[in-house]
């Protein structure tokens, strides 16, 4: 059951980016660039204070009602366990930017997150990663005038991006 599951939380990226390799690749304008680098930004400090309140309140003025509910599903999973999560985003880099038709937007980053796992019932920390990198592929669309995140997923190192056209083969 959790490999439909994972079909399922992966197939709206699956759909999106096979729909964006028919698209038309553009470059993006410095306002549109500044404009996803805002939107980046704002997704991830409201995705740190989610796993670190167990709410996704924070999320929902910079992510999709879809991609809300991923998170929200990975907030239940903690809670489940009986974990808290203290996340703490140190910083992050984009490497690049891709659009596609002004509308569609795809942005790779590389993250470093502070993790702290406590026991949710005694408050007793269970383990610990600082300086955790994890290499992420943001899908963006925008929606009334602004860029929202309508999926995050990793990307694995020895892995190159989907459509990347300077990738080596």
């Amino acid at each position: 059951m959790d490999r439909l599951r994972r079909w399922v939380a992966v197939l709206p990226l699956v759909i999106g980016l096979l729909a964006a390799a028919g698209c038309e690749d553009t470059a993006a304008s410095p306002e549109q660039r500044a404009q996803l680098e805002a939107a980046v930004a704002g997704y991830l400090d409201a995705l740190a204070e989610s796993y670190s309140t167990l709410d996704v309140k924070p999320l929902e003025q910079w992510a999709s009602p879809i991609e809300v509910g991923a998170v929200r599903r990975i907030l239940r999973s903690l809670v489940t366990t009986g974990d808290r999560l203290d996340a703490t985003l140190r910083g992050y880099e984009i490497e690049r930017v891709a659009m596609f038709r002004g509308v569609n937007a795809t942005v790779w980053i590389v993250e470093v997150w502070d993790l702290v796992r406590y026991d949710a019932f005694s408050g007793k920390e269970k383990g610990r990663t600082d300086g955790s990198v994890q290499r992420t592929m943001l899908q963006l669309r925008q929606m009334d005038g602004r860029w929202v995140v309508i999926a995050r997923s990793m990307v694995k190192e020895d892995e190159t991006p989907a459509g990347d056209p300077g990738a080596a083969g």
